[in-house]
């Protein structure tokens, strides 16, 4: 490989050392500065043929794949809370061409690739310290290559287990982690009323949900959105008189409690607000609220105290700690490093959440953390045991995608999709296609139950009582992706010899000898086309989970009559 570099920093040396060779091949890239310094961007580049590539895949390229030019480069953005410095390269048939990946998981970087028209080249670029980091005298990291003729989503599970393999070792994860839940955001917003949502958890339960997440709203008796009155995270007694009678009442239900905090907001009408000032990384005008600067050690003590004295108090099973993506440095950022014990946000933002829950975990081993997109990368899976697909209110496709997405990237921490919601008066298939779109994740509702119709509610308990039983093959169980460029057209996940897998688009479905198998249809037409090289016994089963047909898969391809957003399961 020929590297080249740019820098503004004065240093001693920067060398390129090949330490592993191979398909997967790994570069050691060691840089010595003349004096202790906090460096500027370190540029590393380089050229290759475009040949075969065909998109470009990162933790949050979403439903943008195309290579941009090399004056318009896509960009990855990666540090600590948010995403994770890995993109893939990948073929018309979404094979593996090149996934670039770092052993710093950490540091703040830009991952860019783009086009050079002139010679038909594909120019990489890692520009490292994107942001400011604590002075150093020198720095090391691996560039690992992946050139594999693999699918894409495999080279991406092995960048995540080598990272692993480097010791970035996933949370333990409890059972209800694992489990449904009912959120109250989409349902209640900040309408935090303790008897509906008592109601709704009786209902919830009864339907296959076993922890509830009651979210922003409870602590201020302003309901009109925005941050101006987080910050002090004091019960708010109009809405809740008790809050630890609120608790023992979900706990009577069956269920465990659950309670959002916005980590770095402290609102402009917060008593905390003062306080602060002079301890802000910015603020959000547009939201009411400044941003805390976790690089000051009594910033993350206030923080920690407020977590701690709470889950003490009123016993919550656990805590949604939403924001941490928050922590973002710009030009108005505090310069007086005396005050704290780091100059990089990204030090002080994993000392926050080593500290946190390290005192958390000592009132509750089995205590709830929930991260969501996208600070899901493995520096914060080492904290949170629950990764949430960020907010996208009734869109089945962006719940698909990130979904995926995060399983391929997430090791054993559960992987949550958004919270889902729909119209009342929406049809049954179109309720189907949301949960069929977050298969692979554990389901997250977020509905009034009195203003769903009964349909729906049938369709949602058949469909918790059949994601619940097959909960270990769809969270633990090998992924097959297709269709990556095109939001993914098929998914499937396999384990022991048994299957479950989603058709989201049209094209023929393999069955694999022996294979017990559980498909989806969610095509959004009736029919789809499976291909067997053996007989096989299969039943239609229609979306609330009644058998209505039964029959044998003959060899080769056929067309099974299999309504829209209805499964087909095969022995």
């Amino acid at each position: 490989m020929n590297f080249r570099y740019t820098t503004e920093n004065k240093i001693k040396s920067a060398d390129f050392k090949k330490i592993k060779d191979g398909e997967i091949s790994e570069y050691q890239v060691k840089i010595e500065f003349e004096e202790e310094c906090s460096p500027s961007v370190f540029s590393i580049s380089w050229e290759e043929d475009h040949v075969d590539m065909y998109g470009f895949w990162s933790s949050k390229s979403f439903h943008q794949h195309n290579i941009s030019p090399n004056w318009w480069m896509r960009t990855n953005e990666s540090k600590t809370a948010s995403g994770m410095p890995l993109v893939c390269i990948y073929n018309k048939a979404n094979q593996n061409r090149v996934t670039i990946a770092l052993s710093d998981p950490a540091s703040p970087v830009k991952m860019k690739a783009g086009v050079v028209e002139e010679t038909a080249k594909v120019r990489f670029q890692i520009d490292m310290f994107a942001q400011i980091c604590s002075k150093m005298k020198s720095y090391e990291v691996v560039i690992r290559l992946d050139r594999r003729n693999v699918p894409f989503y495999k080279a991406v599970i092995s960048v995540r287990d080598w990272w692993t393999g480097l010791g970035y070792k996933s949370a333990y994860a409890p059972k209800e982690a694992s489990l449904p839940m009912y959120s109250c955001w989409y349902s209640f917003h900040q309408k935090t009323i303790p008897e509906e949502i008592i109601y709704e958890c009786k209902i919830a339960k009864e339907l296959g949900m076993e922890t509830v997440i009651v979210d922003d709203g409870w602590q201020t008796d302003d309901n009109n959105r925005g941050y101006a009155f987080c910050g002090d995270w004091e019960v708010c007694e109009k809405k809740i008189p008790d809050m630890k009678r609120f608790v023992d009442e979900i706990h009577k239900i069956g269920m465990k409690f659950m309670l959002w905090f916005s980590v770095p907001f402290v609102g402009f009408e917060s008593k905390s607000y003062e306080r602060f000032k002079g301890m802000y990384l910015n603020t959000r005008e547009t939201r009411n609220t400044a941003v805390l600067d976790p690089r000051f050690p009594v910033v993350r003590k206030f923080l920690i105290d407020i977590y701690v004295s709470h889950v003490k108090k009123y016993g919550y099973d656990g805590l949604k700690l939403d924001f941490i993506d928050s922590f973002n440095l710009d030009e108005s950022s505090p310069t007086n490093y005396d005050d704290m014990d780091t100059v990089s946000v990204e030090e002080g933002l994993q000392k926050l959440l080593t500290e946190a829950t390290t005192e958390l975990k000592k009132i509750n081993p089995e205590i709830l953390i929930e991260f969501r997109q996208y600070y899901v990368g493995p520096i914060v899976s080492q904290f949170g045991n629950l990764l949430r697909v960020g907010d996208c209110p009734n869109d089945a496709i962006a719940n698909r995608i990130c979904s995926l997405d995060l399983r391929i990237t997430s090791d054993t921490v559960p992987v949550h999709s958004d919270m889902l919601m729909w119209n009342k008066n929406d049809t049954n298939e179109s309720v189907m296609y949301q949960l069929l779109a977050i298969m692979f994740a554990v389901p997250q509702i977020s509905v009034r139950f009195d203003n769903i119709t009964a349909e729906h509610k049938r369709l949602l308990k058949s469909y918790l009582k059949f994601w619940t039983e097959h909960r270990d093959i769809l969270l633990s169980g090998e992924l097959t992706l297709n269709g990556v460029d095109a939001d993914y057209t098929f998914a499937k996940s396999q384990k022991d010899g048994q299957s479950v897998a989603v058709l989201y688009q049209n094209e023929v479905v393999s069955i694999e000898n022996g294979e017990k198998s559980c498909i989806f249809n969610s095509t959004g037409t009736d029919g789809i086309y499976i291909e067997s090289e053996a007989e096989r016994e299969y039943e239609l089963y229609n979306l609330f989970g009644e058998k209505y047909a039964q029959g044998k898969l003959p060899i080769g391809i056929s067309k099974i009559p299999l309504g829209n957003c209805e499964m087909i399961k095969i022995w």
